[in-house]
């Protein structure tokens, strides 16, 4: 009874582990798309309360890591996006880290790699994010 039960938790938490990567692959995608084109996002985004859209409101486009998004630095006021994918990301690598932890303490073997996986894929996707660095200075 005692394995069942022990084989069951480490299921459930390799299943936590797995599904708390999606928050972080979230993020990593949103950042891509928005270094794809980061002043048509800026422009796409609300504008602060004060900037009249026309040619020079918009000085520069930064891609950020923290939090993962865009700064928009406009004539009247800067506009950070991102925060709602940062926070459910850092969640999410709260709880893979959690939930490996637990993992590896259930089974030994092969069940300790598979039980790495969720983790080092979040590691990789962070790392990415961090090396991911634009700035567009708009004349």
């Amino acid at each position: 009874m005692a394995t069942r039960r022990a084989r069951t938790t480490w299921w459930v938490l390799l299943l936590l582990a797995f599904l708390s990567v999606f928050p972080v692959a979230t993020a990593a995608i949103s950042q891509a798309n928005a270094a794809a084109d980061p002043v048509g996002a800026c422009w796409s985004a609300p504008l602060p309360d004060g900037v009249e859209p026309h040619d020079n409101t918009l000085r520069t486009v930064s891609v950020t890591q923290m939090p993962v998004g865009l700064r928009c630095d406009w004539e009247a006021a800067d506009v950070q996006t991102g925060w709602p994918v940062t926070i459910a990301a850092l969640a999410g690598t709260v709880v893979c880290v959690g939930a490996t932890i637990f993992a590896l303490r259930q089974r030994g073997g092969a069940h300790r790699f598979v039980s790495l996986l969720p983790l080092i894929s979040i590691a990789i996707m962070w790392i990415a994010i961090w090396m991911n660095r634009l700035q567009v200075i708009i004349d």
